[in-house]
C-alpha cells in the first residue's frame, strides 16, 4: 500500500502540470474521422496516441511544452503535420491518401494534376483557406485576385484576371477546370475568370516545368480543381454581397455511392451605379444595361466500387453589358451604342479505375462551347467651327474656307463580331507503379476544335503615309463557317521517388502534331510536328536540422508548345503552306530553391530562362495606291523572344495570429516581329505591336511586389483584417509627337482634323501601379458548431484619389482640344469600390 501512495505522489506532478491537448484526425476529401492514425508530439516521439472511431485522440502534453508540431501518420495516407500553441482548442489534422494504395487502391506516386502539392521550379499551389480573403474582396469574387498575387505573374491592372505569366503573352497561359481544357475562361473580357471560390477548391499555377502530361501552353498552365462533394451529409454555402450572390449546395447520395455539388452565382451592380450615380458623378450614365455575370455548376461524384471513381462536371455561363452614349459638344454631336453578350458551356466526365494494385486508367472527355454577340456602333456630325490653327494652315497652304464653320458629313464606324467556338477534349492514361520508387506514365490526347467567325469592321482613322495623312474609312469583313484544329499528342512520364526522398525527378516526352482545315474552303494545313522534352530534379539534402524541416534545390528544362487563339481565323487566302508554320515554341530552364522552418514561414527563390524558337504573329497589310482599302490579312511564325526572370517569396503559414506572404517578380522580356515595311505599304499586327526591331510588350512590367496580411484578432481570433497591395513598375507607353492639324476633303466639304505621330518607345514607362485593398471579417459559429457565419466589409483601390497611374494625354481630333488630365492606364472609375457580405456554411 505505501508503495502504491508513493508511486501516485511520484506520478502526481507530471498530472498536475501536463497538458491534455486533443487531436482529430479527419480524410481531407470526403471529411470523415479516421480510426486508428498515430499521432505523436514531433519534438518527443514518445508523446503518443491513437485515434478512436470518431478520429479523436487525446496527447498529455509534458509542462515544459506550449507549442509545438503535431504528427499524424495512418497506412495508405500521406504523413501530416500541424502547428498548436496552447490547449484550448482541439487540432484539426486532415490526411490526403498517399502514393501508395493497398489492396485495390492505388494511386501512382507522380506529380498528377489533381495532387494537392506544389514543387519548387514546378509549380504553386493555393488552397481554399488561401484564397478565402484574397479571392472574397473585390467587386466580384474570383479565385484569379488571389493567384495574381503569386510569384512569376505580372501585374495586369485593377480589372485584369488574363495577366502575363514570366513574361509571356496572357494567351499562352493554358487554363483547365477539373483537368478539361478551356476557350475562354474569363467574364468581360478577361475582366476577371470563372473560377468562383464558391466551388473551386485548389488552383495550381504551374509556371515552371510541368508534366508532359499537359500542353498546348508556352508560358504556363492554371489547373483550377472543384470541391468534392460529400458523400453522407448535405451542406449548404450562402453569400450575398453588395454586388453578387452565391448558393451552392453538397447534396449526399450515400457513403458508398457518391455526392453532388450545385450552385449559382449572380451579380448585380445596379446597387452600386445608383450609389455612385447619387454623388454627382455622370461618368456611369452611358452604362444603361450594367456588366452582369450569371453562372451554374454542377459536379457528381459516384464510387460504384472502390475501385473506380467517376465525375461528371457541368458550367455555365454569361456575361455582358450595355452602353448608350449621346454627346454634344463644341458642335460635335456623337452617339455611341454597344451591346455585348458571351456565353459558354463546359461539361465533360472523369473517369478513373483501378484493375490492379500497380495499374491506375485515366480516361477524360469533355466539351466547351463559346458564343460571343458584339454590336458595337458609332456616329459624329454636327457643325463645327475652324480653329484659328487650322485657319492659319489653310491659307499657307493656299486652302479656301468658305466660312468660319463647315457642316461635317456624318461619320458612322461599325463593329460587329459573331463567334461561336467549340472544344471538344479526349485523354487516356495509364499508370504503372514498376518499383516504389519507380513509376510510369503514358497515354495520348486529342484536341479538336472548331469555330464560325463573322466580323464586319468599319472604322474612320488618320493613316500617315510619310509624305502626307489621309482621313478615310477602313475595314475588314469576315465571314468563316468551319476553321477547324486539330491537336494530336502523345506523351510519356516517368517519376522517381517520393517527397521524403534524397532524390526526386521526372523525365518526359510530348510529341504533337497541329492539322488546321476548312472542308468548305478545300483548305488544309498541317504545322511543322514537335517533340517536346521535358525533365526536372530536386534535390532535398536538409531535413529536421535544428528549426529548419527541410531545404531544397531544383533544376529543370523542357520545351513547351501552345496555339494561339488567332489561328482560328487562318485561312486559305493567307497562302499558308504545309510544315510552312510553327506553333508558339519556347525553351525553358529554371533553378529554384526553398526553405520550410518549424514555425511555419518558408523562403522560395527561383530564376528561369525563356528562349522562343518560335512565335507566331498575325498582321494585315494595305497600300496607298488602293487608298488603304484593299487590307489583306497575312501570318508568320518566325517572330523571336526571350525572357530572363528571378521569383522569390515569403510565406508565413496560417496560425491563430497573424499569417501572409511577401511576392516579388522581375521580368526582362524582349520580343521581335522580323517584317519589314515596303514602301507604300500601311502594316498592322493585330495587337499593334512594333515591327523588325526589338521590343518591350505592351504588358510587360520589370517589377511587381505583393504583400497579402491577415491579421487574427479578438478574444477567440474571431476578426481578421486582411490587406493586400501591390506595387508594380509602370508598362511601355508610346512617344507622342505634337499634335498638328491638316485638310480632308470628304464629298466636297474641307474638314479640320488633328492627329499626331506615335512611335514605340524603348524607354518611356507608364506610372507605377500601387493598388491597395482591404478586407476586415468577423466569423463565428453556432453553438452546436453546426453553422459558420462571416460578415465582411471591404474596400478595393482604396488609394485610388490619391494616387492613379498616368499615360499620355488625349485629343479630340475634330477639335484639337487636349483633355484636362493625363489618360488613367488602370481602367478604374476614379473611386473605390465598396463591398459589404455575408456568408453562412452549414
Amino acid at each position: 500500500m505505501k508503495k502504491i501512495i508513493s508511486l501516485i505522489f511520484a506520478i502526481m506532478p507530471a498530472l498536475m502540470f501536463a497538458g491534455e491537448l486533443k487531436v482529430t484526425v479527419t480524410d481531407r476529401e470526403l471529411d470523415f474521422p479516421l480510426e486508428g492514425a498515430k499521432v505523436s508530439l514531433q519534438s518527443k516521439q514518445s508523446v503518443k496516441a491513437e485515434t478512436d472511431e470518431d478520429g479523436n485522440a487525446v496527447l498529455t502534453i509534458p509542462d515544459n511544452v506550449t507549442s509545438g508540431t503535431i504528427e499524424a501518420k495512418l497506412p495508405g495516407y500521406k504523413d501530416a503535420s500541424v502547428k498548436f500553441s496552447g490547449f484550448d482548442k482541439p487540432v484539426v489534422i486532415t490526411m490526403s491518401i498517399t502514393d501508395v494504395i493497398e489492396g485495390k487502391e492505388l494511386v501512382v506516386n507522380r506529380a498528377s494534376p489533381e495532387k494537392k502539392e506544389e514543387k519548387t521550379g514546378v509549380s504553386t499551389v493555393m488552397t481554399e483557406q488561401q484564397m478565402h480573403t484574397t479571392a472574397n474582396m473585390s467587386l466580384v469574387e474570383d479565385c484569379m485576385a488571389s493567384v495574381r498575387t503569386l510569384p512569376g505573374v505580372s501585374y495586369s491592372g485593377v480589372w485584369g484576371s488574363e495577366p502575363s505569366i514570366r513574361g509571356g503573352e496572357p494567351r499562352e497561359l493554358g487554363c483547365l477546370l477539373d483537368g478539361m481544357y478551356t476557350i475562354f475562361p474569363w467574364h468581360w473580357g478577361g475582366g476577371i475568370s470563372i473560377f468562383n471560390p464558391s466551388f473551386v477548391d485548389t488552383i495550381k499555377l504551374s509556371n515552371g516545368v510541368f508534366s508532359a502530361q499537359y500542353g498546348r501552353a508556352s508560358s504556363g498552365l492554371l489547373e483550377a480543381t472543384t470541391i468534392k462533394p460529400d458523400y453522407e451529409k448535405f451542406h449548404m454555402n450562402l453569400s450575398a454581397s453588395t454586388t453578387c450572390i452565391d448558393a451552392f449546395a453538397q447534396i449526399p447520395f450515400g457513403k458508398d455511392v457518391g455526392g453532388m455539388l450545385a450552385g449559382v452565382h449572380c451579380s448585380y451592380l445596379e446597387p452600386v451605379f445608383a450609389m455612385y450615380k447619387a454623388t454627382g458623378t455622370d461618368s456611369l450614365d452611358m452604362m444603361k444595361r450594367p456588366p452582369y455575370i450569371r453562372d451554374a455548376f454542377i459536379k457528381a461524384n459516384f464510387t460504384p466500387k472502390p475501385e473506380l471513381d467517376i465525375c461528371i462536371t457541368g458550367f455555365f455561363g454569361s456575361d455582358g453589358l450595355g452602353i448608350d452614349f449621346d454627346d454634344e459638344e463644341d458642335g460635335l454631336k456623337t452617339k455611341m451604342f454597344m451591346d455585348y453578350d458571351i456565353y459558354q458551356g463546359l461539361a465533360g466526365i472523369n473517369v478513373k479505375y483501378l484493375p490492379t494494385d500497380k495499374l491506375m486508367l485515366h480516361g477524360l472527355i469533355s466539351y466547351n462551347l463559346m458564343c460571343e454577340d458584339m454590336l458595337m456602333k458609332m456616329k459624329e456630325s454636327g457643325t463645327l467651327r475652324y480653329t484659328d490653327d487650322f485657319k492659319q494652315y489653310a491659307a499657307a497652304n493656299g486652302i479656301s474656307l468658305s466660312g468660319d464653320t463647315y457642316t461635317l458629313p456624318e461619320l458612322d464606324s461599325k463593329a460587329n463580331e459573331v463567334i461561336l467556338s467549340h472544344l471538344v477534349t479526349a485523354r487516356a492514361e495509364a499508370e504503372i507503379e514498376l518499383t516504389e520508387k519507380n513509376h510510369l506514365c503514358a497515354g495520348f490526347e486529342e484536341v479538336f476544335s472548331t469555330a464560325n467567325t463573322k466580323e464586319d469592321q468599319k472604322f474612320w482613322t488618320d493613316i500617315d503615309t510619310g509624305a502626307s495623312k489621309v482621313f478615310t474609312q477602313i475595314g475588314w469583313n469576315t465571314d468563316k463557317k468551319g476553321n477547324c484544329i486539330l491537336d494530336n499528342a502523345a506523351f510519356v512520364n516517368w517519376d522517381y521517388g517520393n517527397e521524403n526522398d534524397l532524390i526526386q525527378s521526372q523525365i518526359g516526352l510530348r510529341g504533337e502534331f497541329i492539322n488546321l482545315w476548312n472542308s468548305n474552303e478545300n483548305y488544309a494545313v498541317s504545322l511543322v510536328p514537335d517533340l517536346c522534352p521535358r525533365a526536372t530534379v530536386t534535390y532535398t539534402p536538409f531535413r529536421n536540422i535544428g528549426m529548419l524541416e527541410k531545404s531544397s534545390f531544383t533544376l529543370g528544362t523542357g520545351l513547351f508548345v501552345s496555339i494561339p487563339r488567332e489561328a482560328m481565323l487562318f485561312s486559305k487566302e493567307m497562302g499558308i503552306d504545309n510544315f510552312e508554320l510553327n506553333p508558339n515554341r519556347s525553351l525553358f530552364a529554371v533553378i529554384g530553391a526553398d526553405a520550410v522552418l518549424e514555425n511555419g514561414w518558408s523562403f522560395k527563390l527561383e530564376t528561369y530562362y525563356k528562349y522562343y524558337l518560335s512565335r507566331m504573329y498575325t498582321y494585315q497589310v494595305s497600300h496607298e495606291s488602293a487608298m488603304f482599302q484593299d487590307g489583306q490579312t497575312f501570318v508568320k511564325s518566325d517572330g523571336k523572344g526571350h525572357v530572363f526572370g528571378i521569383d522569390a517569396m515569403i510565406e508565413k503559414k496560417p496560425n491563430e495570429n497573424w499569417d501572409g506572404y511577401l511576392s516579388y517578380s522581375f521580368v526582362y522580356s524582349r520580343f521581335k516581329n522580323p517584317l519589314k515595311v515596303g514602301a507604300g505599304e500601311h502594316v498592322e499586327t493585330m495587337y499593334g505591336d512594333p515591327l523588325d526591331e526589338w521590343y518591350y510588350p505592351q504588358y510587360h512590367r520589370f517589377h511587381t511586389l505583393n504583400l497579402v496580411s491577415n491579421w487574427h484578432f479578438g478574444k477567440e481570433k474571431n476578426w481578421t483584417f486582411t490587406v493586400k497591395g501591390t506595387l508594380a513598375t509602370g508598362a511601355p507607353k508610346e512617344k507622342v509627337g505634337p499634335v498638328t492639324c491638316y485638310a480632308a476633303d470628304l464629298n466636297g466639304t474641307t474638314i479640320q482634323r488633328y492627329s499626331r505621330s506615335s512611335f514605340y518607345s524603348d524607354t518611356l514607362r507608364t506610372d507605377i501601379s500601387c493598388p491597395v485593398d482591404i478586407r476586415l471579417a468577423y466569423q463565428w459559429k453556432t453553438n452546436d458548431d453546426k453553422a459558420q457565419w462571416e460578415f465582411y466589409i471591404a474596400a478595393q483601390d482604396i488609394f485610388v484619389n490619391l494616387y492613379a497611374p498616368k499615360g499620355n494625354k488625349n485629343f479630340n481630333a475634330h477639335t484639337g482640344k487636349m483633355d484636362d488630365h493625363d489618360s488613367n492606364v488602370d481602367f478604374n472609375i476614379g473611386l473605390p469600390l465598396p463591398s459589404i457580405g455575408v456568408k453562412v456554411k452549414f
